[in-house]
């Protein structure tokens, strides 16, 4: 039969056991606000003793032997976990896209009085003013100092957008790093977390840590994840093992010849990364460097040659102001927005301005003819330079309403998936609470049985004499 003491074994089991689960509620207590924790929750299983022997009741064989906590789960849903990586992925890319038309916006500076428009229309009153008093040297000089602060309008509006260029090619490789360092801490995390699992440890904490940085990476760039029996993590990228329990791999940035810009390229085998098969916060900063900041760059510069053609076209067929009047030369030099400049010879002498079409005294056709430029089609023969100017403001405005709003939306479903796994994985703590108690009341009661069996041994000991 079994032996006396196969109560106080029961006892001191269930006290162990219910001991534990406090421990486990605790810690989803304490972590209740730890950003990326998965609630934990202690798996209990029956004990049961093989007993056998000729004066073993049938019904005694395998009497119940107390209870252990054989095992701690983490409460996770990967299915919300693919869902939050996908969706925080595409917020990543048009909260990067977002950024950067409203970076454009303020280089830009419209609405306002430090944009292009109001040199524009500064540029365009000043060829009428002069019209009116072409002999003046007043009228001359505003003409050659608002000509002079709409070039410098281009130039510093393109080194802006040029510059910006710059800041996004260092980005990408600033978030190449961190991709790279992510990468390593995954590494060691699965090596610590198969050491743990092997020894029978608990891997919870280890996997949230592990969660988290796959969570980063894949606002970077898309990564598949799989996770292995032991849960391990192993991450591929465009077909290929960038990290597991095993290594890891990683990226590298080299200068493109063509362009002197940034590309990505696998550091093992120096294979390009395809950018077209990639979404996320690098392929944003891609797209925005190649393609969104250089068509506005274009924008510019048509917008300034058109200027630069029309303007000099008409100036080339007047009269400066000097004795005896002569045919203007350019008023402008340059090619485009980068170096478009007032003639030097204008700005040290402001005769030298054609505002006549005969060189007859108080004749201002030419100025006049260069005021009226304001609504000819400068720009590829399409559009007034008013009218392109408004119509890039009226693409930039739409193209940041259109990001704005997608992201918005982005955001709003992303708060949904976190609402669902926060439901999953998150900390009650009325939960907890009650689990606490009811882990209490379990503890008192194994004590209790242990008071009971004590005295049962004490009545066979010392009273049985």
């Amino acid at each position: 039969m079994s032996s006396s003491f196969l109560g106080l074994e029961i006892a001191k089991s269930a006290m162990q056991a219910q001991q534990a689960a406090m421990d486990v509620s605790g810690h989803n207590i304490a972590n209740s606000n730890t950003v990326g924790y998965s609630r934990q929750t202690p798996h209990f299983s029956q004990r049961t003793t093989p007993l056998g022997g000729l004066f073993v009741p049938p019904q005694l064989r395998n009497l119940g032997n107390g209870v252990e906590v054989d095992n701690v789960q983490r409460i996770r849903d990967k299915f919300i976990d693919i869902q939050i990586r996908q969706e925080s992925r595409t917020g990543a890319y048009w909260n990067t896209i977002n950024q950067g038309y409203e970076q454009i916006e303020l280089i830009l500076g419209e609405p306002g009085d430090s944009g292009l428009s109001q040199a524009f229309d500064q540029f365009w009153n000043s060829w009428q003013e002069l019209a009116k008093t072409p002999e003046t040297q007043a009228s001359r000089a505003l003409l050659a100092e608002t000509a002079d602060l709409l070039a410098q309008a281009f130039n510093q509006t393109h080194q802006q957008l040029t510059r910006e260029q710059e800041q996004l090619n260092e980005k990408v490789a600033i978030k190449v790093g961190e991709v790279n360092e992510r990468l390593k801490q995954i590494y060691d995390l699965n090596r610590q977390i198969a050491r743990l699992g092997a020894s029978g440890g608990n891997i919870s904490d280890y996997q949230d840590r592990l969660d988290l940085l796959v969570d980063e990476v894949s606002q970077v760039l898309k990564f598949q994840v799989e996770e292995n029996q032991n849960g391990t993590y192993t991450l591929f990228l465009q077909g290929r093992v960038m990290v597991d329990q095993q290594g890891f791999n990683l990226l590298e940035v080299n200068t493109d010849v063509g362009s002197d810009f940034y590309r990505v390229y696998f550091a093992s085998n120096g294979q390009e990364l395809d950018m077209s098969y990639q979404e996320g916060e690098l392929r944003a900063l891609f797209d925005f460097r190649d393609s969104v900041l250089p068509e506005y760059q274009t924008h510019l510069d048509s917008l300034a040659q058109g200027i630069i053609g029309g303007v000099n076209a008409v100036h080339s067929q007047g009269y400066t102001l000097e004795e005896p009047p002569v045919l203007g030369g350019v008023f402008f030099d340059g090619t485009g927005a980068a170096d478009m400049a007032v003639n030097s010879a204008i700005l040290s002498d402001y005769q030298k301005i054609a505002a006549s079409s005969t060189g007859a005294p108080g004749d201002g056709e030419i100025a006049l003819e260069i005021a009226r430029l304001r609504d000819t089609a400068l720009v590829g023969g399409i559009a007034t330079p008013d009218d392109y100017y408004r119509g890039v403001i009226a693409q930039l405005g739409a193209s940041r309403d259109e990001a704005q709003r997608i992201y918005s939306n982005q955001q709003l479903l992303l708060e949904q998936l976190d609402v669902r796994k926060e439901s999953v994985s998150g900390v009650s703590l009325d939960e907890e609470m009650t689990n606490l108690i009811k882990f209490q009341h379990a503890f008192n009661a194994a004590a209790s049985l242990t008071r009971v069996i004590d005295e049962m041994l004490d009545t066979i000991v010392n009273q049985l004499k």
